[in-house]
């Protein structure tokens, strides 16, 4: 029973977000499709697909915590591109902004730093702040994951973020008041 849980739950799982995309996964002998890519692709094909279709943003995947930034604003080149290209105002563009510097910043501090650490999190802070006064207050929160998502976005990317947040457990910070954003 221990043997099919391991091994049950994951392909459960990978089943229903394959379906959660807009596919099934019985549309015919070739493995079916899911949201009009053939499942018989590996992850990285898919992606490749997803991304090629616009259905996902092309982003950088190369070994670089921070990846390139040719213009040095701190924002990965094709967060810049993602951002600039979503309908949103500009100060809500430049909320998220905030907030993917803020995330690179954390994936390279110093984590036996404190100060350094407690200056990554309240940029963090202020920059989720940000986004809270310049979205709906529905959207605020889903696209303050999104830009954690695609910036967090290779294995290297999380296990510094990871990092970040491990040094950080345990920490109280303070909540902050009049915060002025771009």
């Amino acid at each position: 029973m221990t043997q099919l849980w391991k091994i049950g739950v994951p392909a459960l799982l990978l089943t229903a977000m394959v379906a959660g995309c807009g596919g099934s996964s019985s549309d015919g002998p070739g493995g079916g499709t899911a949201g009009g890519i053939p499942t018989s692709f590996s992850f990285k094909e898919a992606f490749e697909k997803l991304e090629a279709s616009g259905q996902l943003p092309v982003l950088d995947r190369s070994d670089s915590i921070t990846g390139i930034d040719a213009n040095a604003n701190g924002v990965r080149d094709d967060m810049d591109r993602y951002i600039d290209s979503k309908p949103d105002t500009q100060p809500q563009k430049n909320s998220l902004k905030s907030l993917h510097r803020a995330f690179n910043r954390a994936m390279t501090v110093d984590t036996k730093d404190r100060n350094a650490l407690r200056d990554v999190a309240n940029s963090i802070n202020l920059s989720v702040i940000c986004i809270h006064q310049t979205y709906p207050s529905e959207k605020a929160s889903p696209a303050g994951r999104e830009i954690e998502k695609l910036t967090v976005n290779t294995r290297g990317r999380y296990d510094a973020y990871m990092k970040f947040n491990s040094a950080m457990n345990g920490t109280v910070m303070s909540d902050v008041k009049g915060v002025k954003c771009d």
